[in-house]
């Protein structure tokens, strides 16, 4: 079964990482892979896809006609079973080609919780009446508040399939945890990181501030960023101009996420939302505290005070307060770390995928 998966420009990013994951399982089940980027560059993670023995494409996306007659012409020519679109802009376009193409099946997971109004609102419940009437795509939600989201605000029911992750890279011993229960913030560093695009709605200005804070206390500590995007030149800026460069690790990208993670002992995410957060997921897998925004996609992963914090970071005192407090708290710090670790184990491993790919059978 020849399966086209569309993505924008391919990278370090939640989407990528679950494919390449499941990898074996599409093998297992018959599906002949076929990644399609539509970024204006193809993009660093499509030699990933490609050591898999994956083909991969790319057709930058433009708002013209010759965009859609090349996508038409590339899904009619190669005459695939199932198009699966992962991306959000100009999702009924791609939807109507595939089906124009002749091909059978159609799925589109829906990856972040979408919450416009006004025109943004109503122009999408309209192209998902379409693509549910008259094109019968499919929809898959990533987590229960994107379920939500889809059926509260566009009337779109999906199926629930939660994210994986690759358990056996992050579930390894951390040795930034507390082995003893005494005297841990003398003896054990707060190190902060942070995984994800360099965009608004991440918020690592947040992270920033928050860093400047523990320092000002005179706590020792260090965050380590990894991403890039719009607002890095302007994130390093401000942590040169506020003296923390000493303290502060930009990384732009990497492939040894895992490797990071294991040498730090709380994740920070104060995200304005997200789908579900794999960069959160992973943290909790590998054993750190994670300290996240309540926000759609992240409050649904993290119970507060049961497997990791959620924290109000328009009050950044007030963050700092908290994780000085439990990190002065080894019992408390492992307990929620070893629920964390379970409630990913159970519920976010790669099986998840088989339903999915029953979905193209």
């Amino acid at each position: 079964m020849k399966v086209l998966h569309i993505l924008f420009e391919l990278q370090f990013s939640g989407a990528e990482l679950m494919l390449q994951t499941a990898s074996e399982r599409f093998e297992a089940s018959g599906l002949e892979t076929t990644i399609l980027a539509t970024g204006p560059v193809e993009g660093i993670y499509a030699d990933y896809f490609r050591k898999l023995g994956w083909n991969v494409v790319h057709i930058p996306f433009q708002k013209d006609i010759k965009f859609f007659r090349k996508l038409y012409s590339f899904i009619k020519k190669t005459g695939f079973n199932v198009v699966h679109i992962h991306t959000e802009g100009a999702f009924i376009y791609k939807a109507v080609i595939a089906y124009l193409a002749g091909t059978k099946k159609i799925v589109s997971t829906v990856h972040n919780n979408f919450l416009f109004n006004g025109y943004l609102k109503h122009r999408r419940q309209l192209h998902h009446i379409i693509a549910l009437k008259l094109l019968g795509v499919k929809f898959i939600s990533i987590s229960e508040s994107v379920k939500h989201t889809e059926k509260s605000i566009y009337y779109t029911n999906t199926t629930l399939i939660h994210n994986w992750i690759d358990l056996k890279s992050f579930n390894k011993p951390n040795t930034n945890t507390f082995d003893t229960i005494e005297a841990h913030v003398v003896t054990v560093p707060i190190h902060m990181i942070s995984v994800g695009k360099c965009l608004y709605e991440k918020q690592h200005q947040r992270i920033l501030e928050l860093i400047k804070e523990l320092v000002n206390r005179g706590i020792n500590c260090h965050y380590t960023h990894i991403g890039c995007g719009d607002l890095e030149t302007q994130e390093k800026q401000w942590a040169n101009d506020n003296n923390l460069t000493d303290v502060v690790t930009f990384i732009p990208h990497t492939n040894k996420v895992a490797q990071y993670l294991q040498q730090c002992n709380y994740y920070i995410m104060p995200s304005l939302f997200e789908g579900v957060g794999n960069a959160c997921l992973e943290a909790m897998a590998a054993g750190l505290l994670c300290v996240v925004s309540d926000a759609p996609g992240l409050n649904t992963l993290i119970t507060n005070n049961v497997n990791g914090i959620i924290a109000d970071f328009s009050q950044i005192s007030q963050v700092a307060d908290n994780i000085i407090k439990v990190h002065n708290d080894g019992a408390r710090y492992n307990k929620m770390i070893e629920s964390a670790q379970l409630y990913v184990t159970q519920k976010h491993g790669v099986s998840n995928v088989e339903k999915m790919i029953q979905m193209y059978y």
